[in-house]
């Protein structure tokens, strides 16, 4: 019998078949000989078992994985990240506030985390109100709801979230923001920063860096903003590092310090600053939920690729329209010289989507927010011709190709007639 050559087991080492026949086979040796009946297929069965509870566990998607998702901030006060647009006052709940962004962008990466299988929890699926008597209220106030209707537990507190995520212990958390330039508004910095608990090449929760890698170029993946930093001097970040000096207060009741608090727990984890909203051009297109929504996509991805998940079958479309002939003058609008964002952002175009017969299948209105973004969202791999109108405008037609799994980029510029 072959668990009989103890020459060969020698030979084997510690190797995990080495242990299948030290652990399973062996043992069957001795059943033997107190006349135990066990059939060759029973044996193979032992040792495939052994086999597999031995190897290393392989990433297989997705499916069954826990994700934790913490849209940024939560409301509509002064700490939540208000600014003035083009359209609209500071604190109008109908303007830029980071806590409404965020929010938009998490809720579109937990419809696709869901979808490939995963379980989602979030911080929060509303943003907050602001309440009757409030002197900041305005006319627009109100309080969005999703899928909370039954009354899901909305989380406050930096330290509540801390403490809830490292009681669950998810195979991934992500907290998503946008930044800002300390001091005046209007500057034009925009580049893609992840943060994580400890020193720049030192992370605290340890896999922190390596999903921050992982999933960095997924989300810079983004033509229609202006960067202005290449994608090779790629900001990933340790807390500690990057804000500088000794941390602020005490560690938190978990017993762990940095300086951001909903990184205060032992689970691999980054903050993401996914564009700067004081870069003005950057927070007009961010005032459009199709564009956060293509955010949360491209958090997806990076995601999935960190756990080898399977490609999505579908593809999108998504692009600006502005003009061929006028550039923005709008103190609420400072652009980057010589960039995209110099041209005027056509507000009202409508953009037709036609199938490769030349049928019309959809149809995007650009919204007024001056930021001439359109989107088309889960779409056939295929050939698409995309028809750009704007009153007052040519008309033009463009040729597009969407492939699975990725975002064909439009920037069409029109001419005025």
């Amino acid at each position: 019998m072959l668990w009989r050559n103890r020459g060969f087991l020698r030979q084997m080492g510690s190797d995990p078949i080495c242990l299948i026949f030290e652990k399973i086979l062996k043992p069957i040796h001795v059943m033997e000989k107190k006349r135990y009946f066990c059939s060759m297929k029973n044996i193979i069965t032992l040792a495939a078992a052994m086999l597999l509870a031995l190897a290393p566990a392989a990433a297989k998607g997705l499916k069954g994985k826990v994700i934790y998702v913490n849209p940024g901030h939560g409301g509509w006060t002064v700490n939540d990240r208000p600014h003035a647009t083009v359209n609209y006052e500071a604190m109008d709940t109908m303007s830029f506030f980071e806590s409404k962004t965020c929010l938009w962008k998490g809720l579109e990466l937990r419809d696709r985390l869901e979808a490939a299988g995963a379980k989602v929890i979030m911080s929060r699926t509303r943003n907050g109100f602001v309440s009757e008597g409030d002197k900041n209220a305005t006319a627009n106030d109100r309080f969005e709801t999703y899928r909370d209707e039954n009354g899901e537990q909305q989380l406050i507190t930096l330290q509540k979230i801390a403490c809830q995520v490292d009681s669950i212990n998810p195979d991934y958390f992500i907290a998503l923001h946008s930044n800002a330039t300390g001091g005046e508004d209007g500057k034009t910095v925009n580049y893609l920063l992840y943060m994580y608990r400890g020193e720049t090449g030192n992370d605290y929760a340890k896999g922190s860096i390596d999903r921050a890698k992982v999933a960095f170029p997924y989300v810079y993946d983004n033509p229609l903003t202006v960067w202005t930093v290449k994608e090779t001097d790629r900001y990933v970040a340790g807390d500690l590092t990057w804000m500088g000096g000794t941390p602020p207060g005490e560690p938190n009741v978990l017993g762990y310090t940095g300086w951001l608090a909903v990184l205060k727990h032992r689970v691999p984890s980054f903050l993401v600053e996914g564009s700067f909203h004081s870069y003005q051009p950057e927070r007009q297109r961010l005032m459009n939920r199709d564009y956060c929504r293509m955010e949360g996509i491209r958090h997806f991805r990076g995601i999935n690729a960190w756990f080898g998940g399977k490609p999505e079958k579908h593809g999108y479309i998504a692009g600006t329209v502005k003009s061929a002939d006028e550039i923005v003058d709008n103190p609420r609008f400072k652009y980057k010289e010589d960039t995209d964002d110099q041209w005027l952002p056509l507000n009202g175009a409508t953009v037709y989507l036609l199938d490769s017969r030349n049928v019309r299948v959809r149809h995007y209105k650009v919204d007024n927010e001056w930021n001439g973004f359109f989107g088309f969202f889960y779409l056939k791999p295929g050939k698409y011709s995309l028809v750009y109108e704007v009153p007052g405008y040519e008309t033009i037609t463009e040729q597009v190709e969407v492939k699975k799994n990725e975002t064909t980029y439009c920037k069409p510029r029109l001419h005025r007639k």
